[in-house]
Parts: C-alpha cells; structure tokens; sequence
C-alpha cells in the first residue's frame, strides 16, 4: 500500500453551523483505492470515505495496519449501512464496536 495523494480540506458553512478540517489520503494497493479522511478535531483517528463497504473488503486488516503504521491512528471508522453512518472498528477484531 501506497499514500498516492494527500489533499488539505476546509469544508466550513458557519451560516449552517459546521466546521470540517483535515487532510484526505487517497491510498492504493494494485487496483484497490482508498479514501481516508482525517479531522483535525479527532486527532488519532481516520474515517474510510470509500469503499463505503469496506466492513466486507478483502484489504481491511491490510489498511488498518497500514493506517496504524503510517498515520499513528487509534480508531478507525467505517460506513455501516444499516445506520446510514459511520462507526468506530475494533482494530484487533475488525468489527464494529456497539453503539
């Protein structure tokens, strides 16, 4: 795995009230890309914008570990479908942890 792209983001509407900052990685392994996001206010931490069904990917624990060695995060976030959100992981089981 490989970090191809690293873009800074400032999504801010303070007329509706939100306040978005961090960084999007784009990260490729052969033909599989990944969009991670990382907020500035959630330090530690990286949502897994696509694939949206990442819980099911054949490469999840491979970007966990990649994301805990060359992002020092400590949770991990994913899409989860029947929320209609996103969820922390447990990194060592890889499923979602309980609301």
């Amino acid at each position: 795995m490989k970090i191809v792209t690293v873009t800074r983001f400032d999504d801010t509407d303070h007329d509706v009230g939100y306040d978005y900052r961090g960084f999007n990685y784009v990260i490729q392994k052969e033909e599989d890309v990944f969009l991670i996001r990382t907020y500035d206010d959630e330090p530690g931490k990286a949502t897994v914008m696509r694939p949206t069904n990442m819980s099911a990917n054949a490469r999840l624990r491979e970007l966990v570990e990649f994301l805990q060695s060359e992002l020092k995060v400590a949770g991990i976030s994913l899409y989860k479908g029947e929320l209609g959100t996103y969820a922390e992981i447990d990194l060592r089981s890889l499923a979602f942890r309980p609301v």
